[in-house]
């Protein structure tokens, strides 16, 4: 098996931010029954003619960062592209000049990040004369698909993107382990679509709250097993950013302190795909990692898909 590590990082939000005391004028909700149920005190806004593509190539631009590596291959998530032809990950790479091998978007909802990790590494497990160094963006425009008269709904969004780069040279976190899932029963219980004119999201919030905290407690186990860690040997772990509270819950139900999650939802809101690279960006520049520290990656979505990967720093 080939050794992947983690090279860059980059992030991406908008300038605007919509905080709670603005959504209190917006819909019947209060700062308080927002942060009491999702603990959301705000979220980025992208403009009205900033895409997808546009994130996603901002995010690429400061993962890069004049580095003089070109990644061989873009792997581009997105569930809200701006545009369906051409694709994002060609739109990003003309964008910054990168003269690629080749390129492709990919849609798994909220879990595409980490499913892109787990797709770059079998094409590099498999193509390793070819793709050598990839490039992983995430780039989400939640806010396209929000209806800002659903209090239920409307307070959980934000836009943003993030980009990663990974190679099978040189030093960095090590890529240990990856894999995605899906329960595809569940796959009408989230809605993201356009329709006679209309975008639109809807979903089974209930059926969607019990999947998601049965797939974080499934994969935390799971990248247990799998990384060797012994009882009470402290990990880190990188959630899909879709509620504070329900993270809560996990950490107090399985006893691990709270400060080994790391968040952004507080800020960001729920960004799709892009959440865990805007997580994982965040803490890469506070250093909030030593050698030696495993990261765990646990994402869940529409689909029902789940994707989860462990890093050793």
């Amino acid at each position: 098996m080939k050794r992947i590590v983690l090279k860059s990082i980059g992030a991406y939000v908008p300038e605007r931010i919509l905080d709670n005391a603005e959504l209190e004028k917006m819909v019947d909700t209060s700062n308080e029954w927002i942060l009491d149920r999702t603990g959301i005190s705000e979220r980025r806004i992208a403009r009205k003619d900033e895409l997808t593509h546009h994130m996603a190539t901002e995010a690429t631009r400061r993962c890069l960062n004049g580095r003089v590596e070109i990644p061989d291959l873009i792997i581009s998530s997105t569930c809200t592209p701006g545009r369906l032809c051409p694709y994002q990950a060609s739109i990003v790479a003309k964008s910054l000049d990168l003269n690629i091998k080749a390129g492709f978007d990919i849609n798994a909802a909220c879990s595409g990040f980490v499913t892109g990790l787990a797709i770059a590494r079998g094409l590099v497990e498999t193509m390793g004369e070819t793709y050598q160094n990839v490039l992983i963006t995430a780039s989400e425009k939640m806010t396209e698909y929000t209806d800002y008269t659903d209090r239920n709904s409307c307070v959980l969004f934000g836009d943003g993107a993030a980009s990663l780069r990974i190679s099978t040279e040189g030093d960095g976190p090590e890529l240990e382990h990856v894999e995605i899932g899906i329960d595809a029963s569940g796959s009408d219980y989230v809605n993201l679509a356009a329709q006679d004119g209309k975008r639109f999201f809807d979903q089974d919030g209930r059926r969607v709250y019990r999947f998601a905290v049965t797939i974080m407690n499934r994969m935390l186990d799971r990248l247990i097993e799998v990384s060797g860690i012994n009882d009470g040997e402290p990990y880190y772990v990188i959630f899909h950013q879709a509620n504070l509270r329900m993270m809560q819950s996990v950490a107090e139900t399985r006893k691990i302190p709270f400060q080994r999650f790391i968040t952004t939802v507080e800020h960001f809101g729920n960004t799709s795909s892009a959440s865990i690279g805007l997580t994982l960006d965040k803490a890469w520049h506070e250093n909030r990692f030593q050698k030696g520290d495993r990261v765990f990656l646990i994402a869940f979505g529409g689909g029902l898909s789940w994707a989860a990967a462990s890093l050793r720093w």
